[in-house]
């Protein structure tokens, strides 16, 4: 007997059916010992439509708990009533998400307390702040990053953007555009990423180790020199101080730019972050000097929207509804009307009934209806 199972991310993601008891550790346990012995990923159980599971089933997730964990594997849980929430979560060694949303967050982008943190251990009193952070790949110790006071600072769409950008709920004159400033860049080296995470931080408490994988390491490591050429083809680009702040229009466009390179070298073709480089694209376009970049961007934006849609297994929920909503804005800004139309019909039926996801089914009427 075996459980209907799909890739999600990191996670081979397994649906634990109407109930999950002794019955079904009964039926399930050959099935799962081998999925274990087969696989490298982390596992994770779909429980949004469980209704109930018993000790037996705790008991058994413990176990495959206990055999992942010895090799350095997660298990996951997600959706579900509140007391089957409530049960698995009474197991501390569990991850457990309440939504597929949150679930799939981790998938792709940092985490958002430990954001949140990183926030609070920054020096300085406003609600943009710097961060001292250590390069991952060279280890050049004088790298600056930048954070923002998400209670403050919120995603917004607005007309003169496809994506959304960080605002202030109330008019500020001292405002800042977080999108120049995004993109952390080491000077030496000059490997980028929008992910603090995957530098090392330092703090006056202490430092927070880079998560930045070794593979990726390796892989960056080896692209050094051509990133190297890409990022000095730009005036001023070898001054220390040229990604810090105040961050001219031509930083911040190479710095997005040297984003994508990276996400393009870290891993195969067939696993690379589609979504970032889409939106990566994008911030190059509002940056960009000349018009005909602006196009070259918009198109290869198109192309990877294109590419998600061919690979949707490897995307989260969120990622995908707003694959669809970037879809439809370029669509309807060639005039390709009926197309943008069939991937609003699409984008509704999928993800009307997903919470998280009605504020872009929202954006996308609104699209459509300008």
């Amino acid at each position: 007997m075996s459980l209907p199972k799909q890739i999600r991310g990191h996670y081979l993601c397994y649906d634990a059916g109407r109930e999950f008891t002794s019955a079904q550790v009964l039926k399930y346990k050959l099935f799962l010992m081998d999925e274990i012995k087969d696989s490298k990923l982390d596992m994770a159980f779909d429980m949004r439509n469980t209704e109930r599971i018993d000790g037996a089933a705790i008991v058994y997730f413990k176990n495959i708990y206990e055999q992942l964990s010895k090799e350095g594997r997660k298990i996951a849980f997600f959706g579900g009533p509140p007391e089957v929430q409530e049960q698995l979560s009474s197991v501390k060694s569990f991850l457990v998400y309440g939504t597929i949303v949150e679930f799939e967050r981790d998938f792709h982008e940092i985490n958002p307390e430990l954001n949140r943190t990183f926030f609070r251990l920054s020096e300085g009193k406003s609600h943009f702040r710097s961060l001292k952070m250590i390069c991952p790949l060279c280890l050049h110790d004088n790298v600056t990053g930048f954070i923002i006071d998400e209670n403050y600072y919120r995603q917004k769409w607005t007309d003169t953007e496809i994506v959304p950008v960080f605002e202030p709920d109330e008019p500020d004159p001292n405002a800042i555009d977080f999108s120049c400033y995004q993109v952390a860049v080491c000077p030496k080296c000059f490997y980028a990423s929008t992910r603090l995470d995957w530098f090392t931080i330092v703090f006056p408490e202490g430092r927070f180790e880079s998560h930045l994988t070794q593979e990726n390491k390796a892989k960056l490591s080896n692209t050094t020199p051509l990133r190297r050429n890409l990022a000095m083809s730009y005036s001023g680009a070898g001054e220390e101080s040229f990604f810090r702040v105040p961050r001219e229009k031509s930083a911040s466009y190479l710095s997005w730019l040297l984003n994508e390179f990276n996400l393009k070298h870290m891993g195969e073709q067939r696993t690379t972050d589609g979504f970032d480089i889409v939106v990566s694209n994008f911030m190059m376009c509002k940056f960009a000097l000349k018009d005909m970049d602006i196009d070259d961007h918009m198109y290869t934006a198109l192309a990877w929207l294109y590419g998600i849609m061919e690979n949707k297994a490897n995307y989260s929920t969120l990622r995908l509804a707003k694959t669809y909503v970037y879809l439809i804005s370029v669509l309807l800004s060639q005039d390709k009307t009926g197309e943008a139309r069939k991937f609003y019909r699409e984008l509704e039926k999928e993800y009307k009934d997903i919470e998280d996801c009605k504020y872009l089914i929202s954006r996308a009427q609104n699209l459509m209806l300008n």
